[in-house]
């Protein structure tokens, strides 16, 4: 798009959305850091149930390297559900509210409901992803999947098939920029205002829209960092 911001400022209804800059994001950053040092206990308790989450879905799916790896990307595409308790802890320190593990778990279930829509969608691209991955692995290895033994050497360290390799970087790439894009802000505004989920992507796509370099720079953050960090609630 040539205006891509005027685009969006034709969509009527949709907030006004600050140009920040490119280094914001490690404001953000500093500030998801000041929401583990003042509620800790309930930070760590939620991200150990994350690990174990995720240690569940790779034993379960280790015996087969398609579907290990789609897991684990996956894992990643719907990261910004996951945060739901996150957002609330962040929500609620600065509301000035107690901000411990249960109370935290009762307000992301409660706006378990308003994230749905956008959970199912993140889902679905996991899905697709999944499907897709298969569909790579397959092509990439001449129709039979590697053993999960060898595959670590096949698919990483073996330069035989570079095509494959950088195919599938490529591909999950999109994917991840795609859920990214569409969820970077929709997320933690659904779980901080009551606003529909349509509303909320708009939102979201305007704001990445009208600051690519910081949003690339949070993105290359939660890619390095991992997915679950506190947002800050803007």
């Amino acid at each position: 798009m040539d205006q891509p911001i005027s685009f969006f400022d034709r969509l009527s209804g949709l907030p006004d959305v600050a140009h920040v800059p490119a280094t914001r994001p490690l404001r953000w950053l500093q500030a998801g850091w000041q929401d583990l040092r003042r509620n800790p206990w309930p930070s760590i308790g939620h991200g150990l149930l994350l690990v174990a989450l995720g240690w569940v879905i790779l034993l379960y799916v280790s015996s087969q390297i398609d579907l290990l790896a789609a897991a684990v990307s996956g894992y990643l595409l719907v990261g910004p559900i996951f945060g739901a308790v996150f957002y609330e802890l962040s929500r609620r320190r600065a509301a000035g509210e107690p901000a411990t593990f249960d109370a935290s778990l009762d307000g992301a279930l409660r706006s378990g409901k308003r994230l749905a829509p956008l959970g199912l969608l993140l889902a679905l691209l996991a899905v697709i992803w999944a499907l897709f991955s298969g569909w790579l692995f397959e092509r990439g290895f001449g129709g039979s999947l590697p053993s999960i033994h060898d595959s670590f050497y096949r698919t990483i360290l073996d330069w035989d098939s570079p095509v494959f390799f950088a195919t599938y970087l490529i591909t999950g790439a999109v994917f991840a920029l795609l859920a990214f894009v569409l969820s970077a802000v929709s997320a933690p505004m659904i779980s901080d205002r009551e606003v529909r989920t349509g509303y909320a992507i708009l939102t979201s796509l305007k704001a990445v829209d009208a600051n690519p370099f910081a949003m690339a720079l949070w993105a290359a953050l939660i890619a390095l960092l991992g997915p679950r960090l506190p947002r800050e609630q803007r």
